[in-house]
């Protein structure tokens, strides 16, 4: 049964819609669509697929066996390095890595003017007690 709207309800329970003539006058005998195995399309021109894989070191990316004609992208797991392996179809390896570190902060240069001489020691300790402990001046008495 088909309804004012075109919706398609069956007429009994099982009932297929090739089955039922309101069905066929409104919408016509459908073909079934036969599906056919049909292979994976292969990219066209110069695309290529590139493979990212985990790694734990860079020994790991050099070792890694990459087939000729391919690309091996690789992600350290700590995060550090990008490496990135292909291997022509001459079988010519190319590896490059790309580090992913922030940069290191500026190492600070050595002044020797703001560190202490071992000569110039005792001198500032002495000091330093003298204006810990002032000189006591006498105090006056007040009965005389």
């Amino acid at each position: 049964m088909i309804d004012q709207y075109g919706n398609w309800y069956q007429d009994y329970p099982g009932q297929q819609p090739y089955q039922d003539p309101a069905y066929i006058r409104v919408y016509g005998q459908r073909q079934p669509v036969q599906q056919s195995a049909q292979q994976p399309q292969q990219p066209q021109g110069n695309a290529q697929t590139v493979e990212v894989l985990p790694a734990d070191s860079e020994r790991f990316v050099l070792d890694f066996p990459v087939g000729n004609g391919q690309t091996k992208l690789f992600i350290s797991k700590s995060d550090t390095f990008v490496g990135i392996k292909s291997v022509s179809m001459a079988g010519e390896v190319s590896v490059d890595f790309f580090d992913k570190r922030p940069p290191a902060p500026p190492v600070p240069t050595l002044n020797p003017a703001d560190y202490v001489r071992k000569d110039e020691l005792s001198a500032l300790i002495a000091e330093a007690i003298k204006a810990e402990n002032p000189p006591r001046r006498a105090a006056k008495k007040e009965d005389e």
